[in-house]
């Protein structure tokens, strides 16, 4: 029995060693269509990163996410990997070893690269996703290097159209990143003319409102509203991925949101020429009203409605991981409930509503419910609204 017990012992040890508790997202559908969950930016040891391509694909898959966009810097300087490997390796390398590793897990992977220009003169870094071949990408862009002897500003923004000018000639989706990183934007995130001048040439169709070195960048997310441009967000890691977000604290990677007709590297692309598409990152949710009106109804199930003369209440239940934070909105001065409401993801709670005075009917006949979901923003200081409608049964009517 002695020798069972150390045998059973050493099995159970040695299963407990090697598991490994997924810690994957979840977000439901919303009507019509797909939630898909995917990284927007990221970097693997083919470029300046620390990483293998098949890594990338496995922290996605440990993170539930539906896709990933390999965007490896394409300038010959970053082009570490390439260099020491140049027989056997170009800049479509890392994509090509991560669609290999994805298979196994059904995990879609867009071929994007990043053009990287601009640095430390105006903000001119920008992701190519759905290309066929980093490389025109990169000679397009390296071809204007040198032309124009000390006009630094003039070269890099030659090199910048030029690049995106042949990754649209691919069929790219082209997306700002970080408006805001400090390299590039010392002391405001300011829009340059030269942005103007790529959005008219009908070069620029999103804009990366949150990334991980960066933060939240809300000049950028308002741009996004106004200009009609698809958020996009993204980890833009280096390093491995938990040296990036605190699994421990039961944190997240930033991910957007893209709503697909279907789960399909076609249907990603129809939804962001669309602009069907949110950011989700450091538990705020992001996007147009019109998506995260249906998002949150998916996400906060409402259940159990009890009918008093005093007081109706309901069960909130939150069947995603995303957090809900409710506030009282304008609109139901007459009626007292909770004005501030934390719904956890997986969470379960009662709401309860009284009239004026608690002690007396409710006194209205039917009634609306407003409330600011303050974490989940539509615009620059602009949470999203719900009001939900009450009918009072007749027996508890004036």
């Amino acid at each position: 029995m002695k020798k069972l017990f150390l045998i059973l012992s050493a099995v159970l040890l040695t299963l407990t060693s090697s598991a490994t508790v997924p810690h994957k997202s979840v977000i439901p559908d919303i009507p019509g269509y797909k939630t898909l969950k995917g990284d927007f930016h990221m970097h693997t040891n083919f470029s300046d990163a620390s990483v293998w391509p098949v890594t990338r694909v496995d922290e996605a898959d440990f993170d539930g996410l539906d896709f990933i966009s390999m965007t490896d810097h394409l300038e010959t300087h970053h082009q570490h990997m390439v260099k020491d490997f140049a027989a056997n390796a170009d800049r479509n390398s890392s994509y090509e070893i991560a669609l290999k590793a994805a298979k196994k897990y059904g995990i879609l992977v867009i071929h994007g690269a990043e053009l990287t220009r601009g640095t430390r003169i105006f903000p001119g870094h920008f992701n190519t996703h759905f290309i066929t071949d980093g490389n025109a990408v990169a000679a397009a862009s390296e071809a204007h290097n040198g032309k124009y002897g000390k006009d630094e500003v003039r070269q890099e923004e030659e090199a910048i159209k030029a690049g995106l000018k042949e990754a649209r000639k691919q069929g790219a989706f082209i997306v700002w990143n970080h408006p805001d990183w400090e390299q590039q934007a010392r002391n405001e995130t300011k829009w340059w003319p030269i942005h103007t001048e790529i959005l008219n040439a009908g070069l620029m169709d999103g804009i990366e409102i949150v990334n991980r070195f960066s933060g939240y960048d809300p000049e950028a997310f308002h741009w996004a509203i106004e200009k009609d441009l698809a958020i996009v967000t993204g980890t833009d890691a280096h390093k491995p991925m938990f040296q990036w977000v605190d699994y421990e604290k039961g944190e997240y990677r930033p991910m957007t949101l893209v709503f697909a007709k279907d789960r399909s590297l076609e249907g990603i692309r129809e939804a962001l020429e669309a602009r069907r598409t949110a950011a989700y990152a450091d538990g705020c949710v992001y996007g147009k009203a019109e998506w995260l009106e249906p998002l949150l109804k998916a996400c906060l199930e409402i259940s159990d409605v009890k009918y008093s003369e005093k007081k109706v209440s309901f069960t909130l239940r939150n069947v995603s991981t995303i957090p809900i934070t409710l506030n009282k909105a304008p609109g139901s001065e007459n009626l007292t409930y909770a004005r501030l409401l934390y719904v956890n993801g997986g969470e379960e709670l009662t709401f309860s509503i009284n009239g004026a005075d608690s002690r007396k009917p409710i006194g209205l006949n039917e009634f609306d419910v407003n409330l600011y979901i303050a974490n989940w923003l539509t615009d620059v200081d602009a949470p999203l609204k719900v009001s939900y409608h009450f009918v009072m049964p007749e027996k508890y009517r004036k």
